[in-house]
């Protein structure tokens, strides 16, 4: 080499195996795909134990409360305030009566929702504006530190809940209550949510559900149960999707059940891949 030359040193091109080539696009498509599900809230809960356990509120007002926290601000703004838009987009905080018509709820049964929910500190209400706590919910960056914590997505949710009756509050809830048990990327209801080998999940089965809801166990509630939750459905795209999916495997020594969510709904993964595999091997 002579003096006054500059030797170049070509960089090696690392290549990618396909998985991780699929999990790159995926990343890339997550942001529309939050998009196309009207974004999302994040919502915390216990690990291993059922969502709002250790708070003592009815069951019916458990979906109402997920419901009005999909009307969250950004935590960027004035934080876990609930809003509405007006036709111009202004953010206008919602007000009781405005609370009332977008909850759906009879005079008796909005008072004693306030009254409940109030009483557990999960709503605040300052200057006829009220607060969801942030222990709970909020969106934008999360906050949560040291806490398990998931997306619900806010136009599902709230196509599950406009097109359910306040009678179906309760049953809304009940599989709501079940996502500490969401495994963290194929949305089964498992006892090891992040349990990476997929051939390890503790699977939960119709009977344990109803163990861990603290409900009648017997054949005849139980098939009851399982009708009424199998009930839901969203719309993504003018495409019709159930929320819950009942899934049974034969073999000739024993059968095994289980459920699955669907992660149009309630999904804590990064991995896009696996919920177009969850959607579309299990015909949700």
């Amino acid at each position: 080499m002579k003096r006054g030359e500059v030797l170049e040193i070509g960089k090696r091109k690392r290549s990618f195996s396909p998985e991780e080539k699929a999990i790159m696009n995926s990343k890339k498509e997550l942001p529309y795909h939050n998009f196309k599900l009207g974004g999302f809230v994040f919502c915390a809960y216990v690990k291993n134990e059922l969502l709002f356990n250790e708070v003592n509120i009815s069951r019916a007002n458990i979906s109402r409360l997920i419901y009005l926290a999909t009307y969250l601000n950004y935590n960027t703004g004035e934080e876990n305030l609930l809003v509405r838009y007006s036709q111009f987009k202004e953010i206008i905080p919602i007000d009781r009566k405005n609370m009332k018509e977008i909850l759906n709820l009879k005079d008796r049964a909005f008072r004693d929702f306030l009254i409940d929910v109030k009483k557990s500190e999960l709503l605040y209400e300052f200057s006829n504006k009220f607060y969801i706590n942030p222990k709970y919910f909020t969106k934008g960056i999360s906050k949560f530190e040291n806490k398990e914590y998931t997306r619900i997505y806010i136009n599902t949710s709230r196509f599950l809940y406009e097109h359910c009756t306040p009678r179906q509050h309760k049953q809304l809830s009940y599989i709501y209550q079940l996502i500490p048990y969401i495994h963290f990327e194929s949305n089964i209801l498992c006892l090891n949510p992040y349990e990476s080998d997929i051939s390890k999940i503790e699977k939960i089965s119709l009977h344990k559900i109803c163990e861990l809801l603290n409900i009648d166990s017997s054949k005849q509630y139980m098939l009851k149960f399982k009708k009424e939750l199998l009930k839901f459905y969203i719309e993504v795209n003018v495409d019709k999707y159930y929320f819950f999916k009942y899934v049974i495997v034969e073999n000739s020594y024993e059968n095994t059940d289980y459920f699955i969510i669907n992660p149009y709904v309630i999904w804590r993964g990064n991995n896009l891949n696996e919920v177009k595999k969850t959607i579309n091997l299990c015909f949700f």
